[in-house]
């Protein structure tokens, strides 16, 4: 018996065998320079809680970051950052410390690693490695400053942290 399968045009059949168009964000066209957008320091207030998040471009070709948080006058937390090319991807590396910078909150040898998964000059997608798999941050430059989205997973539950931040005033 012999299959006949219906006539499909040309066009039709070049596009399912080539399947799916890479878009032009991803990883692998993903550079430092495409994260030049959360170069600066930015600051968010929310009621009592009040923060900032810096973002610098290194000698090295990489971005170091800092932030903090404080509820009321009780610093909350302290993250040190750093986004480099490593293991053939570029990856965040982020810890996380309380306010008196007496306990991290990450294990000595073992910070948060986020490998970059898509950018395009304006917002990058950072997808969680290891232990932090399933967890995404993602950085969105918007006409009022900088949107910080963090979908986590705290015991198993999903948690997302959003923080809308301005450009500080020089």
């Amino acid at each position: 018996m012999m299959l006949r399968l219906p006539a499909i045009p040309l066009f039709c059949l070049a596009f399912v065998l080539a399947g799916p168009a890479i878009p032009a964000n991803a990883a692998t066209s993903c550079e430092i320079h495409s994260l030049a957008f959360m170069q600066g320091e930015w600051h968010y207030s929310d009621g009592p809680t009040n923060g900032e998040e810096r973002w610098v471009l290194t000698a090295a070709n990489t971005l170091a970051g800092s932030s903090w948080e404080a509820k009321g006058t009780a610093l909350s937390f302290v993250e040190a950052l750093s986004i480099a090319p490593q293991n053939n991807r570029i990856e965040m590396h982020l810890r996380h410390f309380d306010g008196s910078l007496s306990r991290a909150w990450e294990e000595k040898d073992s910070p948060m690693v986020f490998a970059l998964a898509q950018c395009d000059g304006q917002s990058a997608v950072f997808d969680g490695v290891g232990d932090r798999l399933g967890e995404h941050i993602t950085y969105r430059k918007t006409s009022e400053g900088l949107t910080f989205v963090g979908d986590f997973l705290h015991q198993r539950e999903p948690v997302r942290v959003e923080v809308h931040m301005r450009k500080a005033s020089s």
